[in-house]
């Protein structure tokens, strides 16, 4: 990219007791949790300590007006904060003054001398996190307006402070205590790129993380999005680009953040490789224009996007029916031809159309392939631009297998319980859009009680098929339903008003029973599936 990445080392002490740091409105709230990253921080640290010094990586800074906006490194500097505020904490109670007041004026406060008064060397944008901030440095209580103070930050804060505790019970308090002031004011060392032009920074952050640093492609994507904008625009795009990613973060979804930018840009470029997704917005978006465009198209795409990550059940909505298919399928790689034929007129038929292409092809082969995805990518690429699915899923006919081919393969073949489940609910409600609703359960599982017409090795073979396997409304066996009596009494009354009613009734279930289920369902499911 032709950046040169040119960083000084600098002891963190020196580092803090010189420079204000502002953490800006474009990066996210502090996040890291006391499970994951606080954890490891701290038992780095208290390795490190009888080991300096310890390398706590490169800050990415920009100097505006005397103060350092954080470009990258924030969570990193907001943790150290709060172990150095664990710090002058136990020597307070310790009545080492010394030890608290160097963390006091080296890492927590800068003094402003025309008003005479203190304030926090770490400020954030976030009132939330300021407010949290502010609160823990000052020793005021968290527990009240909760939901205006950052848990996370509070939960670092008291797991810290215990750490600290037990390790300086472990000997000497007074002695451990000075080493630890110590370690963070001269055992603790940063690389540092500083510059003054924002946009900049944001450039050498996207070169060092391209070389491997441990970031989301979201993330880099976040940073040339924001850093493209200008001086002027970059608080309207981080605006926009938050309320793009919070949807993702409030269902737990946000792993698929990237997935979802991938989807979308697929729509207007085609396929694009995981690894590729950065340089491909890098050259389809390029400048503010562009970056301000490819946030429009996620706008556009976003409410129909969440309604597949996290589908509602609606019988009366095909659109959401294809949405639970093709998440009991497990299918996320497809997701842009079933965003495109959202958009395009009759899109129940179009649903429909897609999913006998899918169905058959899942049972009888493989699915999971570049070129298969590569296939869908472009087919929903030629659909999002024609407003019209037939021509797409026409070119995707190639894919479907014969209908002996599926019959065949769906007698003999174990599959996913999500793919049984498709199926077994479509040859039951006569239709490729079923509702996905109950749960799937093997009738003869792989644990038994006693099954003397159903053996391990029957069990092996046939086990995983879809003869044997129903849908029930429990989603969990109830006790003592893994014999063959307990199945017949307990799980199989349980079954879906739509299941095969026979389920109901039986009088036993052998390898016998199974091999028959499979030739029915796999005779009825051709007639669903190929019209």
């Amino acid at each position: 990219m032709g950046t040169q990445v040119e960083a000084s080392t600098i002891k963190a002490g020196q580092l803090f007791s010189t420079a204000d740091f502002h953490i800006p409105d474009f990066q996210r709230d502090y996040s890291w949790t006391v499970d994951a990253e606080v954890s490891d921080f701290w038992n780095d640290f208290s390795k490190g300590i009888d080991n300096p010094p310890y390398f706590l990586g490169l800050l990415i800074l920009t100097d505006e007006e005397n103060v350092k906006t954080v470009v990258d490194g924030q969570q990193r500097i907001v943790t150290l904060t709060l172990l150095a505020n664990a710090i002058r904490k136990a020597a307070m109670a310790r009545n080492k003054i010394l030890v608290a007041d160097s963390m006091r004026d080296v890492f927590l406060f800068a003094i402003n001398y025309e008003t005479d008064s203190r304030s926090p060397r770490v400020d954030f944008a976030s009132k939330r996190d300021h407010s949290t901030l502010e609160k823990l440095l000052n020793r005021e209580s968290t527990r009240s307006n909760t939901n205006n103070l950052n848990q996370r930050l509070i939960d670092a804060q008291i797991f810290l402070d215990n750490q600290l505790e037990s390790d300086l019970d472990s000997g000497d308090e007074s002695a451990r205590l000075g080493k630890w002031a110590h370690f963070l004011s001269n055992g603790l060392t940063f690389a540092v790129f500083e510059h003054p032009d924002r946009n900049a920074a944001y450039k050498v952050f996207e070169v060092v993380n391209m070389r491997g640093k441990d970031l989301t492609p979201a993330q880099l994507i976040k940073s040339y999005v924001i850093g493209s904008a200008g001086p002027e625009n970059q608080k309207t795009s981080y605006d926009r680009w938050t309320a793009l990613e919070e949807p993702f973060l409030e269902i737990g979804a946000d792993s698929q953040f990237t997935q979802f930018i991938r989807n979308v840009v697929t729509l207007r470029h085609g396929y694009v490789e995981p690894r590729d997704l950065y340089q491909a917005i890098n050259e389809n978006y390029k400048d503010s224009s562009g970056t301000s465009k490819l946030l429009t198209e996620l706008e556009a795409q976003i409410d129909l996007y969440l309604q597949m990550v996290n589908p509602v059940f609606d019988t009366a909505d095909d659109q959401l029916k294809a949405f639970l298919v093709l998440d009991a399928l497990g299918l996320r790689t497809i997701r842009p031809i079933f965003l495109a034929i959202a958009k395009a007129a009759n899109r129940d038929k179009g649903f429909e159309a897609l999913l006998r292409v899918i169905v058959p092809r899942i049972v009888t082969g493989t699915f999971g392939t570049g070129s298969i995805e590569r296939k869908f990518s472009d087919a929903a690429k030629t659909i999002f631009n024609d407003g019209d699915w037939q021509a797409g899923i026409q070119g995707l006919n190639e894919l479907i297998p014969t209908k002996n081919e599926f019959t065949e393969r769906l007698q003999s073949r174990p599959l996913n319980k999500g793919v049984q489940h498709v199926i077994r609910a479509s040859v039951f409600q006569d239709t490729p859009l079923p509702v996905i609703d109950g749960y799937l359960h093997q009738i003869r599982p792989r644990k038994i009680e006693d099954w003397p017409d159903f053996t391990d090795e029957d069990y092996r073979v046939l086990g995983s098929t879809i003869g044997n396997s129903f849908i029930a409304q429990l989603d969990r066996r109830p006790r003592g339903s893994n014999s063959e009596e307990g199945v017949i009494e307990k799980l199989l009354p349980m079954a879906m008003s739509y299941e095969d009613p026979s389920l109901r009734t039986s009088k036993g279930w052998s390898v016998d029973d199974v091999r028959n289920q499979n030739a029915d369902i796999s005779r009825l499911a051709a007639e669903v599936w190929y019209e």
